[in-house]
């Protein structure tokens, strides 16, 4: 390995020391009470040499948040049926975003911080647009779901667009609702609701008969 290639390869480790150490003071403290000297000194760098990697606490957060939207995408791609139709891909993508929740709630957690009305943080730039953009990655695999469904004429003509945002924010919802994370709660209530709510809402985009 040459010098260039070692101080990329530096570089990048230092920058993943960073969102490493900011990550367990935003899980342990949260967002408002972390401050950038407080991850500064958990990775042992001086504030100024983390300005160096990162701008400010926000662009570590959603930085973070990146890293965690990275995590359910990938579980919901290695969810997707072999074969299957459409209706399949979206309970399978149901039950990977449920494994999310249970296998890294912490990233969940963080990644609704931002959305409640009382803890507003602001992002600024091109921050929202990434964060966005990486959300964005996850509802398109429902979405697209939902088109072919209505390609296949397993489902009635509808926005796909407006039928993923609803059956992304019923997962959302189902599981702010039940954030006690107890072994009940996780491996049988939990399940079993994700199960209804996801049957009730493909029998209303379903064509009356297409059922299979």
């Amino acid at each position: 390995m040459g010098v260039a290639e070692r101080k990329v390869r530096e570089k990048q480790l230092r920058r993943q020391a960073i969102l490493d150490a900011a990550r367990d003071c935003f899980f342990t403290d949260g967002f408002e009470a972390t401050t950038i000297s407080q991850i500064a000194e958990e990775v042992e760098l001086s504030t100024g040499t983390l300005y160096l990697y990162f701008k400010n606490k926000e662009e570590i957060y959603v930085s973070i948040l990146e890293e965690g939207l990275d995590i359910l995408y990938d579980l919901m791609k290695g969810s997707e049926p072999d074969s299957g139709s459409p209706a399949d891909f979206i309970e399978a993508y149901a039950r990977a975003y449920h494994r999310f929740y249970t296998d890294y709630g912490q990233y969940f957690d963080i990644m609704f911080f931002i959305r409640r009305p009382d803890k507003e943080v602001e992002l600024q730039g091109d921050l929202s647009e990434r964060l966005n953009s990486q959300t964005s990655r996850c509802l398109d695999l429902v979405m697209s779901a939902v088109e072919k469904g209505i390609t296949a004429g397993e489902f009635r003509l509808l926005d796909p667009h407006e039928a993923a945002r609803v059956m992304w924010a019923t997962m959302n919802g189902l599981m702010v609702l039940h954030e006690k994370r107890t072994e009940e709660m996780l491996t049988e209530k939990l399940p079993r609701l994700i199960e209804v709510s996801i049957s009730i809402m493909l029998d209303g985009i379903r064509i009356k008969g297409s059922r299979e």
